[in-house]
């Protein structure tokens, strides 16, 4: 496979990414389609499994804004709600294959954008306990959602231009059309990095501040996660469609084990947090 180019990547794996290249851009293993008004249902274990990771986040949402006195708590709660957004787009924009074309592409868009904006959000959140800035603070929060705005509009062009040659300077040459480095590098290669960073991060403090040891455990369970997801993802999911005979994929399992990569995070947060307030049964405090 040749860095910057989609086309191996788009025929073994449903990418949402991969909308930004035309609805003709399919796996060559997809599942069996059902028709629901102006669109087809294109993928249904995914779907639900999207509904009950987006239950399951937001749940813990409310359970991290409750830890009133726990270091990080608005920060992982916002985490959570942007993750909650990238599982509902996940089903608008992977699930389903809408009549027009350019809804897709839009779809693949805004979905490719979130993707990145989430993996900057993570990164940045793993600074959080160094107290750069103080936990909770305005400042802390708004330096998080204006950077990751930053980050969704100015990716969210890069693929918007990919998908419909606004400056002609991103998109594919006709003769080579799934070939964008660009893109590639920020969809593939940059989550890895984030990731890697947050994990460094992350680890100083668990072991050179706090001087703990188990709560790697939960850190390294969400590293693990993530990468059988994509490996399933990236490597397995052809074998999978064609062993279930078009009834199931590998971005079933990889929004399960991605979901629960951020399930780990969570309770790796909860494990080096304290909160005297978790069970406080009076009003929310902001």
């Amino acid at each position: 496979m040749r860095y910057g180019d989609f086309l191996s990547l788009c025929e073994r794996s449903p990418l949402p990414v991969c909308r930004l290249f035309g609805d003709a851009v399919l796996p060559t293993c997809h599942l069996n389609p059902y028709k629901a008004g102006e669109a087809f249902f294109v993928n249904l274990p995914d779907f639900v499994i999207s509904i009950i990771a987006l239950l399951v986040t937001l749940y813990l949402g409310f359970r991290a804004h409750r830890r009133l006195d726990a270091v990080g708590r608005r920060e992982i709660a916002l985490l959570l709600t942007l993750f909650s957004i990238c599982l509902v787009l996940n089903i608008a924009g992977a699930d389903f294959i809408y009549l027009s074309p350019k809804a897709n592409r839009w779809l693949g868009v805004v979905n490719t954008a979130l993707t990145i904006s989430f993996f900057w959000a993570l990164m940045l959140t793993g600074f959080v306990g160094f107290q750069i800035m103080a936990d909770g603070s305005f400042a802390s929060i708004l330096s998080i959602v204006v950077s990751t705005a930053i980050i969704f509009i100015g990716f969210g062009y890069m693929a918007a231009d990919t998908a419909f040659g606004i400056s002609s300077g991103l998109k594919p040459k006709p003769s080579d059309p799934l070939y964008s480095p660009g893109l590639f590098t920020m969809y593939l290669v940059f989550p890895l990095v984030a990731l890697a960073v947050y994990i460094t991060a992350q680890s100083i403090i668990v072991v050179k501040y706090l001087a703990v040891r188990l709560p790697l455990i939960w850190l390294f369970s969400s590293l693990i996660c993530f990468a059988v997801a994509q490996a399933l993802l990236f490597a397995a999911s052809k074998k999978i469609c064609t062993g279930s005979n078009n009834k199931i994929d590998g971005a079933f399992f990889a929004t399960l084990l991605d979901s629960a990569a951020v399930f780990c995070i969570y309770g790796f947060w909860t494990s080096i947090t304290e909160d005297d307030t978790e069970e406080y049964e009076g009003g929310f405090k902001y």
